[in-house]
């Protein structure tokens, strides 16, 4: 039936009524979803974003360096003497007490004087009583000075080579410098001996650390 026109339209019936409340319900939800769509994609892409490029990198801690590793270096081959340096010079063969002791490398070595006297103790561990006083002579036959700070003279008496005791008598001038070459050098050592122990005296020389010991064997009067 057609509407004629300026005739008023009639109400929608209730079927239509009911069809048109679906599509409103229907459009309402359809809203909804799309709404939620939107903020949870908004979300996803909050959460999943790369994070601030002007942000600090997290530093590495620092690794521990190594320790430095020491080569060991070859054991240098001796290129002196190997012998024991605690083991004693040789002792070369005796002379009388007035004869010439050669070393061998143109040092020579006499006693130009052995004095029976009465030592006078000075100083602590000396005991003042008969001694024999002892001039030793060192020539010096090479090119070369030779030093004499470190030369040692001992004494022993009787048959069983008693060692001496050294005293330090005021007439005690002991080597303290050296000889030039050609020239000669004399110092005088003291030592406490009894009387009666004289007729075997034993006197050993060394001029220098290391050098063979001159021996000078006799009786003194």
């Amino acid at each position: 039936m057609s509407t004629v026109p300026g005739t008023p339209a009639s109400p929608p019936t209730p079927a239509r009524r009911r069809r048109l409340l679906l599509a409103a319900a229907a459009a309402a939800v359809l809203a909804v979803l799309v709404t939620l769509g939107v903020v949870l994609g908004g979300d996803e892409q909050a959460t999943s974003a790369p994070p601030d490029a002007t942000a600090t990198p997290t530093e590495a801690p620092a690794a521990t360096p190594e320790p430095a590793v020491v080569p060991q270096l070859p054991t240098p081959e001796p290129t002196g003497p190997t012998e024991d340096v605690d083991e004693a010079p040789p002792s070369l063969p005796e002379v009388p007490l007035d004869a010439e002791g050669a070393v061998g490398d143109g040092v020579v070595v006499t006693l130009p004087a052995i004095e029976a006297i009465e030592g006078t103790a000075v100083g602590p561990g000396n005991i003042a009583g008969p001694a024999l006083r002892v001039t030793v002579r060192i020539a010096n036959g090479t090119a070369e000075p030779v030093a004499l700070g470190g030369v040692a003279v001992n004494l022993a008496h009787g048959p069983d080579r008693t060692p001496a005791s050294p005293l330090d008598d005021p007439s005690r001038r002991p080597f303290a410098t050296m000889v030039e070459p050609g020239q000669s050098a004399e110092g005088v050592y003291v030592f406490t001996v009894p009387a009666d122990a004289r007729d075997q005296v034993h006197v050993e020389v060394g001029y220098e650390a290391g050098a063979p010991l001159l021996q000078f064997t006799g009786p003194v009067a």
